[in-house]
């Protein structure tokens, strides 16, 4: 029997919701660690000194691309100067890729002075709305925690399937804003088809995931959800994290204790 209801009304819940081997790989993590640490007798003072190293290495990891990342805006202001396009602050120079925006703290829009000169109006400000909400969603601090995960995931399929997605979202939901301040998806797409591909690293740029921007543009792509090896992956993942946790820190000395009279 045909199911009458609407698209949306047939499943309101996410891809992980719907998705139930991605909780039991959930819990198989969750139970594998727990048990692994319970059998092999781990002390709180070794778990304690693994998740310390752990924490560590990713602080200095961040903070060596917080560091790279601060040195090339500093540069791409020496190169560029304020001004107003479309209405809105950017710094434009000879920066020789189009639009894109930096910062951490404080991003800013950084233009290539001919962006006018290779766009109508029309283009020229769905560009710009399109990177400032980049710029009010923070995305090059949020770019900077993929960065910090880049290296390993391209190392595999599913990783680079994750990357890919991950990043396309961005774009697409800072299209979205676009479109939501005036912006039309005909000049967004046009643009996107007329700018070169970015070549800074660590920027939020008008130009990744083009396809499946234009897709989205074009009203061809209504979600963008991970494969479901990519989710039950990830949650494999977490419930190790999370089972590591609980048995070194709640769980081990009454499960250890019971663990050895058993014995």
């Amino acid at each position: 029997m045909r199911d009458s209801r609407g698209p949306m009304m047939r499943d309101s819940r996410g891809p992980m919701m719907r998705d139930r081997w991605a909780w039991v790989s959930f819990a198989i993590g969750l139970t594998l660690i727990c048990a692994i640490g319970v059998a092999s007798g781990h002390h709180h003072a070794a778990a304690g000194l693994l998740v310390a190293l752990l924490l560590g290495g990713v602080l200095t990891a961040l903070v060596m691309r917080a560091c790279r990342h601060r040195r090339l805006v500093a540069g791409l202001r020496q190169r560029s100067e304020p001004t107003v396009l479309a209405g809105l602050p950017v710094r434009a120079g000879d920066l020789g890729d189009a639009a894109f925006v930096a910062g951490l703290g404080r991003p800013t829009i950084f233009c290539d002075r001919r962006l006018p000169d290779q766009l109508s109006p029309a283009q020229l400000r769905a560009v710009l709305l399109h990177e400032h909400a980049h710029q009010r969603a923070l995305d090059p601090a949020r770019l900077l925690v993929i960065d910090l995960v880049t290296p390993l995931l391209r190392r595999v399929p599913l990783g680079r399937r994750w990357l890919a997605i991950a990043i396309a979202r961005r774009e697409i939901a800072a299209d979205r804003q676009a479109i939501a301040q005036g912006a039309t998806p005909s000049d967004l797409a046009a643009a996107l088809l007329v700018l070169p591909p970015l070549t800074h690293e660590h920027v939020a740029g008008f130009t990744p995931a083009v396809e499946l921007r234009l897709r989205a543009l074009l009203g061809d792509l209504d979600d963008l959800p991970a494969p479901a090896s990519v989710r039950r992956g990830a949650m494999l993942l977490a419930g190790s994290t999370l089972g590591a946790g609980v048995c070194a820190w709640l769980l081990h000395p009454f499960l250890a204790n019971a663990f050895v009279l058993l014995c």
